[in-house]
């Protein structure tokens, strides 16, 4: 039996999605695991149901009630721990390093960091206080051009100040997606159709409107998107309806023609109707992604999916 302690410097750094997803893969492999975090501040209570929606009860141990820090809580963590190979405890920011130090000494727990990649340098003086309870490093967000970067400059500094890394997780926009109820929560839209697909991810948007190229052409370059439109279109929104698209949104608070309703309808395309014109609309959507939250089972399958091909899970199982 044993703990394993994620912890990071900065919120939305993917402790969530790390825990929930390790514990996923290592239930896979036949350890017995289970996930908690028994700590944790107002702005962080929506993880609770997070983990509920990703994970399967067995593997999820969270409460919704935040204990304090104290001698009660640490009992309450070792009784949690019998009866796992591992429990996997995903630490709070609310925490100071020097209360993140005293509490995993208390559990004699393993400890993870996982951080956004563009400050993971600052963070050595961080990571390198937990010691010897520290296992490695889980480097996040790995943009699309950073790869030689990491590894000449950033991973070089942090072996230097003895800290192992343990994967790169590239940036994906799995992750980063919003599913289209919330898009039309956040936009301030309605449903004019298609609600019943509201729990679907979109992953990329796109504006209607376009060159001397045929509109499907254009609209096949982007899957899983959202296309942004005005409701009197019907000639753009019929060719974006023969490409992979989740919703339309469709601005100036026009709707469309019962035709183009019809194609929807059978594509299984949600139309969300918004009274923002489309320049207005999409200076929104530029904000949309500080929303995104881990949240859906597609992001689970999504980030098991990097941890398998960027973090080494059986060297990481070996090391509880």
């Amino acid at each position: 039996m044993g703990i394993l302690y994620v912890v990071s410097d900065s919120a939305g750094a993917g402790k969530t999605a790390l825990c929930a997803s390790l514990a996923s893969a290592l239930n896979d492999i036949g350890h017995k695991v289970t996930v908690s975090k028994p700590i944790f501040s107002d702005d962080e209570s929506s993880d609770h149901n997070n983990y509920a929606i990703v994970l399967d009860s067995f593997l999820n141990s969270s409460s919704n009630e935040s204990m304090e820090l104290n001698d009660d809580a640490i009992a309450k963590i070792k009784v949690m721990e019998n009866g796992v190979d591992t429990l996997i405890l995903e630490a709070s920011n609310r925490l100071s390093a020097t209360q993140h130090i005293e509490l995993i000494k208390s559990i004699d727990a393993k400890v993870i960091y996982v951080g956004k990649y563009n400050g993971v340098v600052d963070a050595i003086p961080f990571i390198t206080a937990f010691g010897e309870n520290l296992i490695g490093a889980v480097l996040n967000f790995l943009t699309m051009y950073k790869r030689t970067e990491a590894c000449e400059v950033v991973i070089p500094k942090l072996e230097e100040s003895g800290i192992t890394v343990l994967g790169l997780i590239p940036e994906d926009r799995t992750l980063l997606s919003l599913t289209v109820k919330q898009i039309c929560e956040n936009l301030e839209g309605t449903f004019f159709a298609g609600e019943e697909y509201g729990e679907d991810l979109v992953e990329g948007y796109m504006v209607g409107g376009f060159g001397m190229d045929p509109g499907e052409y254009i609209f096949s370059k982007q899957d899983k998107k959202a296309v942004v439109v005005r409701g009197d279109r019907p000639d753009v929104q019929m060719s974006a309806l023969g490409t992979d698209m989740e919703c339309f949104i469709m601005t100036g608070g026009l709707e469309p023609i019962e035709y183009v309703k019809y194609e929807a309808q059978e594509e299984e395309v949600s139309i969300i109707i918004v009274n923002s014109d489309t320049l207005d609309t999409m200076d929104k959507i530029g904000t949309l992604q500080e929303h995104a939250q881990f949240d859906h089972k597609e992001k689970l399958f999504k980030f098991k999916d990097l941890i398998s091909r960027h973090v080494n899970v059986e060297g990481l199982k070996a090391a509880l």
